[in-house]
């Protein structure tokens, strides 16, 4: 559990994917794990460093000099439609969020036999929508605002999220001035193990 009994936010740590050749290593001894506050000095530094030589720190893991922020990820945040080629790729249009098959083998042989390479499909019920959309919209260090929200998914966001809202301004992981909800500094270093509160009904 990331909060403990008191409320209180642990750092998360990076995850070896299985898989992956990070986990080989890991498994070899090539790698190893660093401590939790190592990892979260590495984060602040690197916050700091990279502000310091003009970045501009716009996406939990995102930094860009001004003009140039990741158009492509932009979409993923803010709820816009993107279309996915290849293996493993993702796709949300119209509601609906589609993987390919992660297997190039696999992928192929369907592309190439004339079938869909698609390997999950899910239409998104626009509460669902909704809360996804505030997370990735909080993810985005300028936040998210209340008429926005209201706008973009027809939710009121006190009504469906207000008491983990609360809990999360409570602790200082979330700055709320009543119009916009974003991270705090602090919130940046646990914000994984925020968005299953607002996921969750």
């Amino acid at each position: 559990e990331v909060f403990d009994a008191a409320g209180i936010a642990h750092t998360v740590t990076l995850r070896f994917e299985r898989g992956t050749a990070f986990w080989s290593r890991l498994l070899g001894g090539g790698l190893a794990r660093l401590d939790e506050e190592m990892e979260r000095s590495l984060y602040a530094a690197a916050i700091d460093t990279l502000q310091q030589a003009g970045y501009e720190h716009y996406e939990v893991s995102n930094f860009a000099l001004s003009g140039h922020r990741c158009r492509h990820n932009e979409s993923y945040w803010l709820g816009k439609t993107y279309f996915a080629v290849g293996p493993g790729a993702a796709r949300y249009v119209n509601g609906r969020r589609e993987m390919n098959h992660r297997s190039t083998t696999t992928y192929l042989k369907r592309v190439l036999g004339g079938r869909s390479p698609v390997a999950e499909s899910e239409m998104l019920k626009p509460e669902d929508r909704a809360r996804e959309w505030l997370v990735f919209g909080l993810r985005r260090l300028e936040g998210v605002t209340r008429e926005t929200f209201a706008e973009r998914t027809g939710f009121d966001l006190d009504r469906l999220v207000g008491e983990p809202l609360r809990r999360m301004t409570g602790l200082g992981l979330l700055l709320d001035d009543g119009d916009r909800v974003r991270l705090s500094r602090e919130g940046l270093f646990v914000s994984d193990a925020i968005w299953p509160h607002f996921l969750n009904r």
